[in-house]
């Protein structure tokens, strides 16, 4: 799959910023997010673990929080625990 962009941005207020972040925190849950707006649209399947990246900055007269979901694709099975043996034992 070759790369897609989508790109929004609107002033609203924190209760409608708040419903967007809630609506996105749900499709993380179900491993979908969809996105729309006017006639475009790009629909994502998060993988499992994701990373975060949170930024904040302030200043005396505006704030900013930035963000950051990602994630890669796994191409082969991931496992959590490795074994590695010799091909003996020492109970034969």
């Amino acid at each position: 799959m070759g790369k897609e962009h989508f790109e929004f941005a609107r002033v609203a207020s924190a209760e409608e910023i708040a419903e967007y972040l809630s609506s996105l925190a749900v499709g993380l849950k179900r491993g979908e997010v969809s996105l729309e707006s006017g006639e475009r649209a790009l629909r994502l399947s998060p993988a499992a673990e994701l990373k975060l990246e949170i930024t904040v900055k302030q200043k005396a007269s505006k704030g900013k929080i930035e963000l950051e979901i990602g994630w890669k694709r796994a191409d082969g099975i991931r496992t959590t625990e490795l074994r590695v043996g010799t091909g003996s034992r020492a109970d034969h």
